[in-house]
């Protein structure tokens, strides 16, 4: 059982470090987070971006980029387009989101001509050390897919089992989330949320536990479940949070980290390599466990 991001940290420097083709390398917490990296030894850096201010910007937090290859270019189609070459060209591992707009880096990764497409579908894997809570959980999707279908939920379940597993977790428990635990075609998440848990019965996910619909004090509280009488092995134990849309994994998340001292890491999957990808907004420790994470999946 995993408790600590320090623990993805630890797995990623037990690999060894990969190579990361950084999109939009100007940027001061970019930068920091590349020097923590690298004194963790997880991570080899290829920069891309305007050359004049990564070296403002390392020379202001000392970092010695003498011995990195630094791409000069300032168009960001071009920035997300070179890292998705160096990707292809065998010369980067995987691909870490920086001063650049998430639409534009992903258009490069999903272009045919870089042949990084698996045939799954991408989705956003944010996972969270909350303070009151044993254990890590997984919340998807809160960046990528916004109001996704019970085929993309299907994909997106997918994706956070396949990350689970590589991170060792076993068994898996997944709760599907609503505002309700009952079936109603007014909440069209209870009508996913059933049939994805008859997917379950049937083996489509593997051995897994997935449970659904049900509300959050029935996921994180078991008193919650046999008050409501919900008969659960989920129940105050999930590893997987699967919510309805993007604007409920954003407050979500983001509510856990501001309101309850919560910790996250983020990663896109889904293409033939992983993105790592977390808000501006974070802190160097998210930046550099977001980092860890994409290291261990690469």
């Amino acid at each position: 059982m995993l408790t600590k991001l320090q623990s993805i940290v630890e797995m990623a420097q037990k690999r060894g470090p990969k190579r990361f083709a950084v999109a939009g390398a100007h940027g001061l917490s970019i930068l920091k987070a590349i020097q923590t990296a690298q004194d963790l030894d997880i991570m080899t850096p290829v920069l891309i971006g305007n050359k004049k201010e990564i070296i403002r910007f390392a020379r202001e937090i000392e970092l010695d980029i003498k011995h990195l290859p630094i791409y000069d270019i300032i168009d960001n189609q071009k920035i997300a387009r070179k890292a998705a070459e160096l990707v292809h060209k065998g010369e980067a591992d995987a691909v870490m989101k920086g001063n650049i707009l998430t639409p534009i880096l992903l258009k490069a990764i999903l272009n045919k001509k870089y042949d990084l497409r698996s045939g799954q579908l991408l989705s956003h894997v944010g996972i969270m050390e909350i303070p009151a809570y044993h254990k890590l959980i997984l919340i998807t999707d809160s960046g990528m897919v916004i109001r996704p279908t019970l085929e993309q939920k299907i994909g997106i379940l997918q994706n956070a089992i396949q990350v689970l597993r590589r991170l060792g977790v076993d068994p898996i428990k997944i709760a599907i989330l609503s505002a309700t635990e009952k079936i109603n075609p007014a909440f069209p998440e209870t009508l996913d949320a059933d049939q994805l848990v008859r997917m379950t019965e049937e083996g489509k996910f593997g051995n897994v536990i997935v449970e659904g619909p049900m509300a959050l004090d029935i996921a994180f509280s078991r008193e919650s479940a046999d008050i409501k009488k919900y008969p659960s092995k989920v129940a105050g134990d999930p590893d997987v949070l699967l919510i309805p849309d993007v604007s409920c994994g954003n407050i979500l998340a983001k509510g856990l980290v501001y309101l309850a001292g919560a910790r996250i890491c983020g990663v896109i999957v889904g293409a033939k390599i992983p993105v790592s990808l977390i808000s501006r907004a974070e802190h160097a420790q998210a930046w550099v466990s977001s980092i860890a994470l994409t290291s261990v999946l690469a």
